[in-house]
């Protein structure tokens, strides 16, 4: 009668109390491809697998282009002077609604930066 190889597999570890065989062969295939399912048998592309660099790729160059619009954008509103929005003296104040306006757009314009820097922080984790 032929002998026959055991059969390890990625349970919880090769043990001889639940049957298991101890060697160099198991260890490796047990470590190196049975729990990473590179196995022989099976061809290893699932389609989850096809997909998990797109998506890396995708997530990391959004997350870049996020931060640097986002750093551009902050670096905009904090960097630009704001314009004096009262003219006058103390009984004689005219209000410059241009000015208001922009820096209105400034305060947005940081608030932008600042989003966007942390959705860029948010998909460069994922």
């Amino acid at each position: 009668m032929p002998a026959r190889e055991p059969d390890c597999s990625c349970g919880r570890g090769p043990s001889v109390a639940q049957g298991k065989w101890y060697g160099v062969r198991c260890y490796l295939h047990l470590f190196y491809e049975d729990c990473t399912g590179a196995s022989p048998d099976r061809d290893g592309s699932s389609p989850h697998r096809a997909w998990a660099p797109l998506i890396c790729k995708v997530s990391l160059s959004t997350g870049t282009l996020f931060l640097l619009v986002g750093a551009a954008a902050l670096a905009a509103g904090s960097l630009v002077p704001p314009k004096l929005e009262g003219i006058g003296e103390e009984e004689f104040v005219v209000l410059d609604v241009q000015a208001v306006r922009y820096n209105h757009a400034l305060g947005t314009c940081q608030l932008v930066g600042m989003a966007l820097c942390v959705a860029a922080g948010v998909l460069g984790a994922i």
